[in-house]
Order: C-alpha cells, then sequence, then structure tokens
C-alpha cells in the first residue's frame, strides 16, 4: 500500500534556528512515524536571522527536502539587524515605510512565482495528497493560494501568527489600502483553504467566521528536560526580545530586592540567552545590579537545553499592546519541558495567561504591575532558600509534539477523505 504524500511549504527550515522553525521539524518527524511520505519546499540560502546547524542532525532522514532559490531585498537592511520598528532615525523611518508599503505581502514576494511553479509541477507529477503551508513569512500562503487554484489539492493554511491584524503591522507605517489589501488576502487564503490551523484559541475563533473548518494546535515540546541545580537562585529567558517587550518592572522589581534584601543580592543571576534590542540591555534598573544580569547571544538548541535546565524561574514576555491577545510565543511551551514556574508579561485576558492558568505553570502579569510582581518574586526566592517545591503543573504533556501530532494527523486524514 502507498504511503499518503504531504508536501509542507515552510520559508523556515534547519539550519534555521528559534522558535519559527520548531513546529514544522517536529510535527514533520511525527507524521514520517505515522506513515506519512513528506516533502519540504523551503528557501535555499535564505537570511534567517538565526542559524542553527545542530538541527539539520534531527531531521528524519526520509523526509525530502528541496531549496527553491530566494531573494530577499531586506539582506541589505538588516546588515546591522537592530529593532528598526521603534527607530527614530530618517532613514530607518524611510526603510520601515518600503518594507511597509512596497513588499507584498512581506519581503519574501519575489519567492512566491518560483514556488508556485516548482510546487504546482511536483503536485501533478507525484501525486501528492495534501498541501500545507505555514506562515509567516506570509508569501507562503499566497503562494498555496495559487498552487490551490492551479491544482485543486487538499490545501490546509497553518497560521503561527494572526496576518491582517499581526502585531507588528500595527507598528508599521502602512497606508490604509495596503492595510485592506492584507485583509483581503487573508480572507481568500482562508476561504479557500480546506482547513485552517492556528496557534491560539482567539485566533481560531475569529477565523471560524470565514472557515468553519479551524482549529487551534498550538506550539509544543519534544520531552522533559531534567533539571540541574546550581548555586544561584537563576532566572532565564530564551529567545528574541524586541523593546515592545521589555519588562522595565522586573528590572525595577529586582533592583529593589536586591537593594532591601543582602541575600537576595548575593543568590541572585539573571541570565537572558538570545537576541535582545539595546533598550532592554541599556536599561538604567539593570545597569545598578549589572554584575547579576548577563545578555548571551543565541547558542544551538542542544546546548540551550542544558543552559534552561539551570533555570529556577523562567521568564516569558508577549508584546506591551492593549490590543493583542492573540499571540502565543512558541517558548511557553518550550518552558514547559523544564517544569520550571513561569513569570509571564501579558494582556490578563490573553490566551497566554489562558493556558499558564489553565496548565498552572506560573503568574501572569500586565506590563505596568510592580507591587504583585514583587511580592511573587519573594515568595518564588523564599521557595528556593527553603527548598520548597509549591509548583505543581497540570496536563504539560498534553502539549507535547509527540500529543499534539495526533491532533495534526487526524485532521490530515479528515482533509484528504
Amino acid at each position: 500500500m502507498s504511503k499518503t504524500k504531504l508536501l509542507i511549504i515552510s520559508y523556515y527550515w534547519p539550519p534555521s534556528g528559534g522558535s519559527g522553525v520548531q513546529r514544522w521539524l517536529n510535527f514533520s518527524n511525527n507524521l514520517v512515524k505515522k506513515g506519512w511520505e513528506i516533502t519540504i519546499f523551503t528557501a535555499k540560502n535564505a537570511n534567517y536571522p538565526i542559524i542553527d546547524n545542530g538541527l539539520n542532525s534531527i531531521v528524519d532522514k526520509s523526509i525530502k527536502v528541496f531549496r527553491i532559490p530566494i531573494f530577499e531585498p531586506t539582506h541589505f537592511f538588516k546588515k546591522n539587524n537592530s529593532d528598526h520598528i521603534n527607530s527614530s532615525s530618517s532613514i530607518k523611518k524611510f526603510i520601515l515605510w518600503i518594507r511597509a508599503n512596497i513588499f507584498f505581502p512581506d519581503s519574501r514576494m519575489f519567492w512566491i512565482k518560483k514556488v508556485t511553479k516548482k510546487a504546482s509541477n511536483y503536485i501533478k507529477q507525484n501525486d501528492i495528497n495534501c498541501l500545507i503551508t505555514t506562515a509567516p513569512p506570509f508569501s507562503t500562503h499566497i503562494i498555496g493560494l495559487k498552487i490551490k487554484r492551479n491544482t485543486n489539492i487538499k490545501w490546509i493554511s497553518d497560521f503561527r501568527d494572526p496576518w491582517s491584524d499581526f502585531f507588528q503591522f500595527k507598528l508599521l507605517p502602512m497606508t490604509s489600502n495596503q492595510r485592506i489589501k492584507h485583509s483581503s488576502f487573508e480572507n481568500k487564503c482562508l476561504s479557500f483553504s480546506d482547513a485552517v490551523i492556528t496557534t491560539s484559541p482567539s485566533l481560531t475563533k475569529r477565523y471560524l467566521v470565514i472557515n468553519s473548518n479551524s482549529h487551534t494546535i498550538t506550539n509544543g515540546f519534544n520531552s522533559f528536560k531534567k533539571n540541574i541545580e546550581t548555586e544561584k537562585f537563576l532566572i532565564m529567558y530564551s529567545g528574541v526580545m524586541k523593546s515592545i517587550q521589555n519588562p522595565k518592572n522586573l528590572w525595577k522589581v529586582l533592583k529593589e530586592i536586591c537593594i532591601e534584601d543582602q541575600d537576595f543580592s548575593n543568590d541572585l543571576m539573571v541570565r537572558f540567552i538570545g537576541d535582545f534590542h539595546n533598550e532592554i540591555s541599556e536599561n538604567d534598573d539593570i545597569k545598578l545590579i549589572e554584575s547579576k544580569v548577563k545578555f548571551e547571544r543565541y547558542i544551538e538548541k542542544s546546548k540551550l537545553d542544558i543552559e534552561m535546565s539551570k533555570a529556577n524561574v523562567l521568564v516569558l514576555a508577549s508584546v506591551n499592546l492593549n490590543d493583542v491577545n492573540n499571540i502565543i510565543p512558541g517558548k511557553l511551551f518550550y518552558y514547559f519541558s523544564f517544569k520550571r514556574p513561569i513569570i509571564a508579561f501579558s494582556n490578563l485576558n490573553s490566551d497566554v495567561s489562558y493556558i499558564i492558568s489553565k496548565s498552572k505553570t506560573g503568574k501572569v502579569f500586565d506590563f505596568m504591575n510592580h507591587v504583585d510582581l514583587k511580592n511573587h518574586i519573594l515568595e518564588l526566592y523564599s521557595d528556593y532558600r527553603s527548598k520548597t517545591n509549591n509548583f505543581i503543573p497540570s496536563g504539560l504533556a498534553s502539549y507535547s509534539y509527540k500529543n499534539l501530532s495526533e491532533n495534526i494527523d487526524a485532521l490530515l486524514k479528515k482533509t484528504i477523505n
């Protein structure tokens, strides 16, 4: 009996590092074990912000990977990769305007025609049963739309983030016509998709209005990690942090407690591993406790797992915008694998807040909260000093990629039958 064939179009694929690549790398590895024959179309010589060559070794050897050359004009704008969105210089404002209004739907637009042609031919010649496109970048969904029209293949669009409601779009100098265009193409892709997947319940609820076959399948983690005890009260974060995510009150609270409690000051260590906007590393409160705070560059995931296993507390920061509730950082589920308490900064009515509350994995604070945050950190420190374990999470296994892949497998079978 021949295997059911699946084509996945994903801009992010090893050696891309970071959280964006983890979702379909892990789903693909698990689906292969369930009998799916998987082909990946990804970008050749892509301008990935993070490179992790170690991820190449965990791709299942049966997965076919085709790399399609891509031209990315933003490569010329990002040689010194910084957080342009909140920049004030005239040149950077001009670059932002170009990014927002010239490249549609994003700077990978020049990939669309080439991938559409190659993928359409591949589908016809190899009897592919189902196509999955995953975004951002949203160019991949336009590719999916064009392939759907060319071949009428069963198509599942996977939204790791909302499209027209993408928080970065809110910060860009985008014209009203361009915003309407994004919304129009988002609706077209949703309407033509045979099924839609999102990573957050709120986004699924919104998309159900357009496509009744919309489902939430969150990001996940691979396996639980063994904790490594250290001699410090270690607070850690991993990944990218933009200025709009800066948890300023965390720095203020840590500084205050260090001044007020010598034992806390002696025990505290803060490690942030990844890519951070200068506004964060140059924060005035951090400067006053700089001997206790380390900003470290990204390291490959196999090494990151070891370092994060040393944490006593994990920090999560969503974006500090009042109306953004439907984005769940992938690192939340990565954090679940360490079974350590999470301090999260987010809107209190967000999907992040709901999942953390339901799983009993930590506490969520809005970006303005100071008193409750301070008291909570003192409680966590007291548990650390007394070697008391008050952290009893619930239902974390349901977020493993192995279990989530059961949902993907079921949706795929339902879609093609």
